[in-house]
């Protein structure tokens, strides 16, 4: 009997000494994250263009790029490149950031900027014309892959056919918040072609598409 009683005690002190250990480290858990800052998820687009102050303007020029899934204020109003004018237009294949100018050249454009996130959305460059084999829902789910988007350029005069080409690089960065110790998903978006500086109209590219994965950091 006393056998017995002595193999219960030692197996009711095991067990409170395992929940003593486990609420230790619950405890520890807690008191890392709230020692985490928060950080906020950020949309940031990127653009540079570059082969265009090799071109003459012929009247107004206009190139226009894909846009991602932030504000048109911030499209506007926070990218505004030297010697051009910023807008948001209806294209048939949908929104696209336009920059026109005048002037008798067109300088190269480098801007970039960023807005606290507001909403989740498919975090591709849009307008999107085509994705391999299945819609653009099913498409943004997957962890990454190439799909095709579109540019544009008009009212340059016609250069000479050894000319430099005009090359697009776009970046769009999005998600990524940081909430105690769960870090959320990346998205990304990028284009990284060039486009022949004789060509007008719009020109489909090609475009990726990734998500990095996010998780409890420790």
């Amino acid at each position: 009997m006393g056998k017995d009683r002595r193999k219960t005690g030692k197996t009711i002190l095991n067990l409170l000494i395992a929940v003593g250990f486990l609420a230790v480290v619950v405890f520890l858990l807690f008191l890392a994250a709230g020692s985490v800052e928060t950080t906020m998820p950020n949309n940031s687009y990127a653009i540079k263009i570059t082969g265009l102050s090799d071109l003459v303007v012929n009247g107004t020029a206009t190139v226009m790029v894909p846009v991602p899934a932030i504000s048109e204020e911030m499209l506007t109003g926070r990218h505004q490149a030297f010697g051009w004018q910023t807008a948001v237009r209806e294209t048939p294949y949908g929104r696209m950031l336009a920059f026109t100018t005048t002037g008798s050249y067109a300088p190269d454009i480098s801007v970039s900027s960023g807005e606290f996130e507001k909403r989740e959305e498919p975090r591709l460059l849009v307008p999107v014309l085509a994705t391999p084999d299945m819609n653009i829902e099913e498409f943004s789910r997957l962890p990454g892959g190439t799909y095709t988007s579109v540019v544009f350029l008009d009212g340059f005069v016609p250069p000479s056919e050894d000319a430099a080409p005009v090359r697009f690089t776009l970046e769009y960065r999005g998600g990524g918040g940081m909430k105690h110790l769960v870090k959320e998903d990346t998205w990304t978006a990028t284009v990284d072609t060039t486009v022949p500086g004789a060509a007008s109209g719009f020109v489909p590219v090609p475009a990726e598409y990734q998500v990095v994965a996010g998780g409890i950091r420790f």
